[in-house]
């Protein structure tokens, strides 16, 4: 049953992302390259760091399923062209996709690794509900790389900026991914360790707040809503229909 779940709630995810690329031209080959950014980052995170392990998949390659890369595409895509929406300097949009992006996976993660997507391999009771809290740091700076960097290469003239920045993002994005994660493990002091991520994540949220974005709901696409919505509703649901989610029942919450 859970392998049944996983693959039919990754393929409806699938669908979306396909919504998304049908948008226009230059969103496709953007989120084409966040689909193969999501595969080389996580497949360089594994190597790096060997802090976790992906249950089998329908197509693989190699540690990483294709449908991780494809969520990737889907989810950076979908931020992204809600905080365009808004009236936030360009230079702190990077930091609302980041934070919208924690959003969803402070749901999924703990319902996904006791549905056996992937195992952080510390047991269901360590840190948040069996996910290390450093995975929350890098899911902030893997969105805020990519839509940092896609932003910034973008403005290069002519076919630099149409053609080179998509290619040109995967690198800078993945090295900004390596760069974060590097420094995050390599604080020993538990204290700093755990106050550096706060201290991030929390000053973002701040940030955000203190610039108080407005947003135009009229201007948004249905599928920026309805990519963070497929994924909250598909994981309650099969949380549900597996009793995952009620181990514990504050997952509910």
């Amino acid at each position: 049953m859970l392998s049944r779940l996983r693959d039919s709630g990754f393929s409806a995810l699938s669908g979306l992302s396909a919504k998304c690329m049908a948008t226009r031209l230059l969103g496709s080959l953007a989120t084409s390259c966040g689909v193969l950014f999501g595969l080389l980052l996580e497949w360089a995170t594994i190597q790096q760091l060997n802090a976790y392990e992906y249950g089998c998949f329908l197509v693989m390659l190699g540690p990483v399923p294709v449908v991780i890369g494809v969520a990737w595409g889907t989810i950076i895509y979908s931020v992204r062209s809600f905080s365009d929406k808004t009236n936030l300097p360009e230079w702190a949009r990077p930091v609302l996709d980041g934070l919208m992006a924690l959003n969803i996976d402070l749901s999924m993660d703990a319902i996904a690794i006791r549905l056996g997507m992937w195992d952080w391999g510390n047991g269901f009771d360590y840190q948040y509900f069996g996910v290390p809290y450093n995975n929350f740091w890098a899911w902030f700076w893997v969105v805020f790389s990519f839509s940092a960097s896609l932003r910034l290469l973008s403005k290069l003239p002519g076919f630099w900026g149409r053609w080179f920045s998509p290619a040109g993002v995967i690198i800078c994005g993945t090295a900004g991914v390596l760069i974060t994660n590097e420094l995050i493990t390599n604080i020993s002091n538990d204290l700093i360790h755990y106050a550096t991520i706060i201290t991030v994540l929390g000053g973002a949220l701040l940030l955000i707040l203190a610039l108080r974005p407005e947003v135009s709901i009229q201007s948004q696409a249905a599928f920026v809503f309805l990519v963070p919505l497929g994924f909250h509703a598909y994981f309650l649901i099969a949380g549900l229909v597996s009793s995952a989610i009620l181990d514990p029942p504050f997952l509910l919450v």
